[in-house]
């Protein structure tokens, strides 16, 4: 059987009306939606909403996205299962849904940045030592072993001065 898939770049005002239209359309079955972090050439931080529908006998699919600053509409009421997906996308990236649920899934409500965000710094990677930074190691006598010319990095995605005050 062959299977034919579909992109489509909506604006986030068209972003409901044409996922009700591809329902319409025998585009039932909802296989997921998610959100992907992008800097944008001008310094801009925005988020790609992308979701897919497919026909039941899944013969054809179509991918549907929109980049967001902030909120979109939310699609719960035209597909139930995309609950979840936004509960996610709002923890995760800092989307919210206008409409959809509110309640937390994973973390607890404002607790600190979304962490997929690409601006977001991940404490643990700079608290915690980075097996990547192979520092020498010292012995009893204090001599050095490994490779001392070897100067420390910090873990990617932190920035130089973080924790410098």
């Amino acid at each position: 059987m062959p299977r034919s898939s579909t992109w489509e770049k909506v604006e986030p005002a068209d972003w409901r009306s044409t996922i009700e239209e591809l329902r319409d359309k025998g585009f039932i079955f909802f296989d997921f939606l998610t959100g992907v972090d992008q800097e944008n050439v001008d310094g801009s931080n925005a988020c790609e909403v992308v979701a897919h529908l497919a026909t039941k006998d899944l013969s054809s699919s179509h991918f549907v996205s929109t980049q967001v600053f902030g909120e979109l509409p939310s699609i719960t009421d035209l597909i139930p299962a995309a609950q979840w997906h936004e509960r996610e996308c709002t923890e995760m990236f800092g989307i919210q849904f206008i409409g959809g649920s509110a309640n937390p899934l994973l973390r607890h409500e404002y607790l600190g940045r979304p962490p997929l965000r690409k601006s977001t710094v991940l404490a643990a990677r700079v608290l915690t030592p980075w097996p990547g930074a192979a520092e020498p190691e010292i012995k009893e006598d204090g001599r050095k072993v490994g490779n001392a010319s070897r100067r420390r990095q910090r873990p990617p995605g932190v920035p130089e001065n973080w924790l410098q005050t």
